[in-house]
């Protein structure tokens, strides 16, 4: 797969605009990002790049009177993960949880908040006996905790082919053999799960909170980031369309996690 990427200058340059910047252009298919001194390096794979979607994100951004500059870049995955992973990459999730990846993309190497946030909360739990989906799996890395914690079996999906070629080197890699990875979307997902877990863009949670539920056992789990402490209540909202009601809720640095269950029948 052919990969691009968009050298961005944010003007003036702040870590907020950043993380918003990398918000939205994940809601457009960019699916892995790269902080520099003056802005991020956004990563899609040729196929989806439009021209008119990333500057309809520039002329739309959150915050006032910023304004952007970039360049289009054409490279060989190969090449740029080589490159990343010799200089950038830093395995915080081995060291600090013994979970190898050899990873081909930033999101899912656990650098992210919201990756971090989530593996640190799976693996304080217990999964045995369960059967459990990470949804947009990226890397692997949130079914490979799981899978380290007792489930008996996870499916692992992904829309991205590289990412799914990605997930089973590390599931290989941490010698996991129960797990069933997918190249697809929600429409894929087939039988019942205790635990489903889904670390992607909240448009996409929203839109697929009804299939999730429709997939979740009775007294299951869903987990869910990929959006801001401020979009806590957005998403508090949309769990209780499907009478979900809040578990649990982490937050670092402005990225939060939700943990949300069923609310029983009265």
């Amino acid at each position: 797969m052919q990969y691009i990427y968009a050298d961005i200058h944010i003007h003036p340059f702040s870590e907020v605009a950043c993380d918003i910047l990398s918000a939205s252009l994940g809601e457009i298919g960019y699916d892995s990002f790269e902080h520099t001194p003056t802005g991020i390096n956004a990563y899609i794979s040729e196929e989806k790049f439009n021209d008119a979607d990333l500057q309809d994100v520039f002329d739309h951004f959150f915050i006032p009177d910023t304004s952007f500059t970039f360049s289009i870049k054409r490279l060989e995955n190969k090449n740029w993960n080589e490159d990343w992973e010799k200089n950038s990459f830093d395995p915080i999730l081995e060291r600090e949880f013994g979970i190898k990846l050899n990873p081909r993309m930033a999101f899912g190497s656990g650098s992210h908040e919201t990756t971090y946030q989530i593996t640190s909360l799976l693996l304080g739990k217990d999964f045995t006996s369960q059967r459990v989906l990470d949804m947009g799996t990226g890397t692997g890395v949130l079914g490979i905790a799981m899978a380290m914690k007792g489930a008996k079996e996870v499916v692992a999906i992904d829309i991205d082919e590289f990412s799914v070629e990605n997930a089973k080197e590390n599931f290989a890699l941490n010698s996991i053999n129960n797990a069933k990875i997918i190249l697809g979307d929600a429409t894929s997902i087939s039988g019942q799960f205790s635990t489903i877990v889904a670390n992607i863009h909240k448009n996409i949670i929203k839109k697929d909170l009804p299939i999730y539920v429709e997939h979740l056992q009775p007294n299951g789990t869903i987990i869910i980031s990929g959006f801001y402490t401020k979009e806590i209540a957005e998403m508090e909202k949309a769990a209780a369309i499907y009478k979900l009601t809040v578990k649990k809720t982490t937050q670092k640095n402005d990225w939060a996690v939700m943990e949300l269950c069923l609310t029983p029948n009265i």
